[in-house]
């Protein structure tokens, strides 16, 4: 049995019917929160109303900016075999401008078959776009269609579902990559939806996390490499799932830039700064010193390193963007690519450049911090 913590935040509830429950509730979050992807976003804090089956501390829990969704699909006060839901209406009505929503998100282990995040309205269906927890050791998927994310169990992921309404496109991200985008159906109001809406086909219980859900509106795409330089980026390899990182944290030039599994330490951070035509330093937040091809090498091979900025263009940097918003760092001077050396997975290995040939190991995920 699932303990379940009463809510902490102040509420109003209107009874509609038998079933349904009606809560709004101010977002109220204390951080001040940026929109990962994209330029020009302001947040914003709607009221999220309550649309569950139940009452909200049946349903539902919060402890600081985590939030708690469950639902039992036998539950005689819901629409047993059709679904049951624990979710918030996000009171952000929009049908022009752009809406993006972020959060962190963690299905429950063995939990499948319900959906958690809905971009509502379209002239043809309900929803515009669901994302759902399916099979698969937590595979996150857009209806049950293109994957998002895998291994999602017990794991939080970053999301990002982002609305343009000016070209009718939504996009979804995944840790800093986008995954997929497709059309909303054509103009109507849209708004968020978020939380646990099981199906019929669901476990006995279903049950996810939402961390530091946050709202935006008025942004653009942004243009170029959509790099941020005002951003601190955790930098993970694709193949290995680790992240670029200075071996122990070192200041010193020529300490060695290897991977390692990320735990947001300073010298696991770093932040881009612009150089000319598109290339860009990669700068270590902790030692302030650059990643760095060794001894300014064009061969395969050469191992990386940080050393301060110099005038040999061995640490400038082209990041250019993959089909799965993942990113290929092209140095200056040879040509060749940031690599993970044999797609290793082992902490610790240093990583060199190669030339490129489109592997996993090839390409890195940013994560704004």
């Amino acid at each position: 049995m699932k303990s379940k913590t009463s809510v902490k935040t102040i509420f109003t509830k209107t009874i509609l019917g038998i079933s349904a429950v009606s809560a709004l509730l101010g977002l109220g979050i204390v951080q001040t929160a940026h929109a990962q992807v994209g330029t020009g976003w302001t947040q914003i804090h709607p009221n999220l109303i309550w649309n569950g089956d139940l009452p909200i501390t049946e349903r539902y829990s919060k402890s600081g900016n985590v939030e708690h969704f469950w639902v039992y699909n036998t539950d005689p006060h819901g629409p047993t075999g059709s679904g049951s839901r624990s979710e918030w209406h996000v009171s952000n009505t929009f049908s022009t401008g752009s809406e993006q929503a972020q959060g962190d998100f963690m299905p429950e282990n063995n939990t499948d078959a319900y959906t958690v995040f809905q971009d509502f309205g379209s002239p043809i269906n309900a929803s515009a776009m669901q994302l759902q927890v399916r099979s698969g050791n937590g595979t996150l998927r857009v209806y049950n269609n293109q994957a998002v994310a895998t291994g999602c169990w017990g794991i939080y992921t970053r999301i990002n579902v982002v609305h343009y309404l000016d070209t009718g496109t939504i996009e979804v991200w995944a840790n800093g990559s986008k995954k997929t985008s497709f059309g909303d159906g054509g103009p109507h109001d849209h708004w968020f939806k978020y939380g646990d809406y099981d199906t019929g086909s669901a476990s006995y219980y279903t049950g996810c996390y939402w961390r530091g859900m946050s709202f935006f509106e008025g942004g653009s795409p942004g243009s170029g490499s959509g790099i941020d330089t005002s951003a601190t980026y955790q930098i993970q390899n694709e193949a290995s799932g680790l992240s670029l990182n200075v071996s122990g944290g070192s200041t010193a030039n020529s300490a060695l830039i290897i991977q390692y599994a990320y735990n947001g330490a300073a010298n696991e951070k770093f932040t881009f700064v612009p150089t000319d035509s598109g290339y860009y330093q990669m700068v270590n937040v902790n030692s302030g010193k650059d990643v760095v091809v060794q001894g300014a090498s064009t061969a395969n091979g050469a191992l990386i390193i940080q050393y301060q900025f110099g005038s040999a263009q061995n640490d400038q940097w082209e990041p250019q963007q993959n089909s799965d918003g993942s990113y290929t760092f092209v140095n200056r001077h040879s040509g060749l690519v940031l690599e993970d050396p044999a797609s290793s997975t082992l902490n610790s290995t240093q990583m060199d450049q190669w030339g490129s040939n489109g592997g996993a190991n090839q390409k890195w995920k940013l994560i704004k911090q």
